[in-house]
């Protein structure tokens, strides 16, 4: 998997915790104290965020950045799958 293709799950991801919370962009950036612009790039695949981002984004989420990162790769993982078959 390229940089591309995993920024792209990475953003479906983030994109599919936030609605399942019902968060919009504006309320999720101000939990992590960034611009929504930002949480729209990375769900729309364009930037990967770092560690330290990422760690936030777990903790907006109510989450601890392992258990973030483990569902983020299930995500990944089922989704290549569902693209092969």
């Amino acid at each position: 998997m390229d940089k591309l293709e995993f920024n792209r799950l990475l953003g479906e991801y983030v994109r599919s915790k936030r609605t399942l919370l019902k968060l919009s962009q504006p309320q999720l950036a101000d939990r992590v104290g960034l611009d929504y612009q930002y949480i729209s790039r990375v769900e729309r695949g364009l930037i990967s965020p770092t560690l330290y981002w990422i760690t936030t984004l777990a903790s907006a989420f109510e989450m601890q950045p392992e258990e973030f990162v483990k569902e983020m790769l299930e995500h990944i993982h089922s989704s290549k799958v569902s693209i092969k078959a």
